[in-house]
C-alpha cells in the first residue's frame, strides 16, 4: 500500500483506503482485557529473564576486570600499580604504556584490495551490510583502514555520551574498516586476547569516558598510547585467557538460553495479539 522513494511511508489516504475488521463494542472490550492480561503476564515474566540476563553480564565483567589486574593467583604478593583504577596488583607484574604494546600504524585500502568491511556490533566486528556490487562501494572502501587479525580496534567517538554497545573489539581476520576508530596493532610478544580482556574491562568501567579532545571527547591512538596498562609475565596472560574463555563460556551459554527464551516470548506476545484481534483465537468465553 505504501509507496515513496527516499522516504517510504504511510499516510491518511491510505489509512482511509484500508478495510477493517469492527466486531461489537463489548466484543472489542472483551478481547482488549484478554489481551492486557496475558501479555501483562508474559511482560512481566520477560522482565524477570532480562534482569537475569543483565546480572549475568555484570558478573561476567567484574570476574574479567578482577582476573586481568590481579592474576589467578589469590595468594599472590601485593604491590601498588600506580593505576588509579586498578590499585595493586601482584609483585612480579609490570607496568608499560600502550606505546610499548601496540602501534597504531596502519595502512589504508588505497588499492581496494578489500571489498567487504567490517562494522562494529556489541563488542564484536561482523561484516557491515552491503547491498549491490562492490565496485559501487570503492569510492567509500578505497578511504578505509586496513585491519589485521587480531588487531584490537576501540570506538573513541562522542566519549562524552554513556555508550552500551561497547566500544572494544578484536579483529577477528584480516580486513577493513572506517578509519573513525582507533586501532592498536599488537608488537611483538603483546598477547592480544589478554589486551582484549583488559580494555574490555576498562570500557565496562567507562574508563574512556571523558577521555579525548574537541568538543565531541574523540580519542585518538596518539592520546591511547600514552595511558598505562598492567603487563603480566607472557604465561600468566595466556593462563587469564584461557580461564576468561572457559568460564565466559559457560555463562555465555546461559545467557544464550535466557535470550532465546525471551526471544520467544516477545515473538509469542506479537502472534498472540495478532491472533486476538483477528478473530483466530476465542475470547468469549476464556476466563482471564
Amino acid at each position: 500500500m505504501v509507496n515513496g522513494v527516499k522516504v517510504y511511508s504511510i499516510n491518511k489516504g491510505h489509512l482511509k483506503k484500508s478495510i477493517l475488521l469492527i466486531p461489537p463494542l463489548a466484543e472489542q472490550e472483551k478481547i482488549v482485557n484478554y489481551i492486557e492480561s496475558k501479555t501483562s503476564k508474559i511482560d512481566a515474566y520477560v522482565a524477570e529473564k532480562e534482569k537475569e540476563v543483565q546480572l549475568l553480564n555484570e558478573l561476567k565483567e567484574a570476574e574479567i576486570a578482577k582476573v586481568v589486574t590481579q592474576g589467578l593467583n589469590p595468594n599472590v604478593k601485593m604491590k601498588d600499580s600506580g593505576i588509579s583504577w586498578i590499585g595493586m596488583i601482584p609483585e612480579h607484574w609490570e607496568v608499560k604504556r600502550v606505546a610499548s604494546l601496540f602501534t597504531g600504524k596502519v595502512n589504508t585500502n588505497s588499492d581496494f584490495a578489500y571489498q567487504h568491511a567490517f562494522k562494529f556490533y556489541y563488542g564484536t566486528l561482523v561484516p557491515k551490510d552491503e547491498v549491490g556490487d562492490a565496485e559501487e562501494y570503492r569510492e567509500t572502501y578505497v578511504k578505509y583502514q586496513v585491519i589485521q587479525k587480531d588487531d584490537i580496534l576501540l570506538n573513541g567517538l562522542n566519549l562524552n555520551y554513556d555508550f552500551v554497545s561497547q566500544r572494544v573489539a578484536i579483529a577477528p581476520s584480516d580486513g577493513i574498516i572506517t578509519s573513525a576508530y582507533i586501532v592498536a596493532r599488537p608488537r611483538k610478544g603483546t598477547n592480544a586476547d589478554y589486551y582484549n580482556f583488559l580494555f574490555k574491562a576498562m570500557d565496562s568501567k567507562k574508563l574512556f569516558h571523558g577521555m579525548g579532545t574537541g568538543i565531541r571527547l574523540t580519542l585518538s591512538f596518539d592520546e591511547l598510547k600514552k595511558q598505562v596498562v598492567v603487563y603480566p609475565p607472557a604465561d600468566e596472560q595466556h593462563a587469564i585467557v584461557a580461564y576468561i574463555n572457559e568460564k565466559t563460556a559457560k555463562v555465555e551459554s546461559l545467557i544464550t538460553d535466557l535470550q532465546a527464551e525471551i526471544d520467544y516470548l516477545k515473538e509469542y506476545k506479537q502472534r498472540l495479539i495478532a491472533d486476538c484481534v483477528t478473530g483466530k483465537v476465542n475470547v468469549q468465553n476464556d476466563v482471564i
